[in-house]
């Protein structure tokens, strides 16, 4: 009876060890499942990130071409009629005096 008791003992202490080693298993089968998902989700950042850096790029070269001297220049001649003055048209003005203390 004693011989029993102690293989019943062996039988739960293996089952016991295949419970814990399965659910180890899983453990790490599901934390990199998770690891891939998450790998995934990151290179999508980095591509939307990189399309929105070259956005970004396109978008600040326009803004220089759009705010140009030449551009601007054109946009108000024909828009608004001004013109760059000529010489005599320029007037200087004299700028406050400048007091100084004694």
């Amino acid at each position: 009876m004693a011989n029993r008791g102690l293989a019943l003992r062996g039988r739960t202490l293996v089952g016991l060890v295949l419970a814990v080693f399965v659910a180890v298993a899983l453990a790490i089968v599901w934390r990199r499942t998770i690891g891939i998902d998450q790998s995934a989700r990151l290179a999508q950042l980095d591509a939307k990130r990189a399309a929105l850096e070259g956005e970004r790029a396109r978008l600040e070269a326009a803004i220089r071409e759009a705010s140009s001297r030449q551009r601007l220049g054109s946009v108000v001649e024909s828009r608004f009629g001004m013109h760059v003055p000529t010489d005599n048209q320029v007037v200087i003005l004299p700028g406050e005096g400048r007091h100084e203390s004694p």
